[in-house]
């Protein structure tokens, strides 16, 4: 796997000194309790934290959610189950009663499928790139990828892509099972980009065709500049 501190890409996420991105889910915890599972995520995609808070807990007690909101405030969120995870921050929001406007959370919102394609398409766009630099230079090889993406593979929702990326289920209770699932989810992801973008640091017309390196697939990163503006009244 790429090593991610060493990588520019990678430095330059570090230097946005972002919080990282936050995963929720609900499901099936300990003792067949439904629980709100809220993980976070660091900026290379490792997991630094985990919350589990029963879901009539969560939805109701003021004190319980405004603590989760806090959690997720100043984090990009990653979109796996669109319409639930809009519906459970709509109801954390009501049962904070702070008088949070409804949907702060919009521009914070990610989907991996799309940081997904965004990855390949630039990939596709670096390729032409470099076989266009080869036509007029026989020294200049072809690129290689450690991380090969199916482009012929239809990626749709983020089942396919956790087969794309080979991620099998974690252990634990079914919600940490999930929640951990899509966590290594988005740490392949981070790894797949961030070898995607050091192409620009080792061949330098591809980075004068296509601009500097960027930490993040572009949605993701907007979500993570924007959360890192957010403050809500908690």
């Amino acid at each position: 796997m790429t090593d991610l501190t060493t990588v520019e890409p990678f430095e330059k996420l570090e230097a946005l000194r972002a919080p990282g991105s936050a995963v929720l889910c609900v499901g099936t915890g300990d003792q067949d309790n439904e629980v709100l599972a809220t993980w976070h995520v660091s900026p290379g995609g490792d997991p630094t934290g985990a919350w589990l808070v029963p879901v009539a807990e969560a939805f109701t007690a003021p004190d319980a959610a405004r603590r989760l909101l806090s959690l997720l405030e100043r984090r990009a969120i990653a979109v796996v189950h669109p319409e639930e995870v809009q519906d459970w921050l709509k109801r954390l929001t009501a049962a904070a009663d702070s008088g949070i406007e409804d949907g702060w959370w919009q521009r914070q919102l990610f989907s991996p499928v799309e940081a997904f394609h965004e990855a390949a398409q630039r990939r596709q766009r670096y390729d032409r790139t470099v076989e266009a630099a080869r036509r007029e230079s026989k020294t200049i090889t072809p690129l290689e990828w450690t991380h090969d993406l199916p482009l012929d593979t239809d990626v749709e929702d983020f089942a396919s892509l956790q087969r794309v990326a080979r991620i099998s289920p974690a252990p634990g209770t079914p919600v940490v099972s999930e929640v951990l699932s899509i966590a290594r989810t988005l740490r392949w992801l981070v790894s797949v980009w961030a070898e995607t973008e050091q192409v620009k640091g080792r061949r330098r017309y591809v980075q004068a065709e296509h601009g500097d390196a960027e930490p993040l697939p572009p949605r993701w990163l907007a979500a993570v500049q924007a959360a890192g503006a957010n403050r809500l009244p908690l």
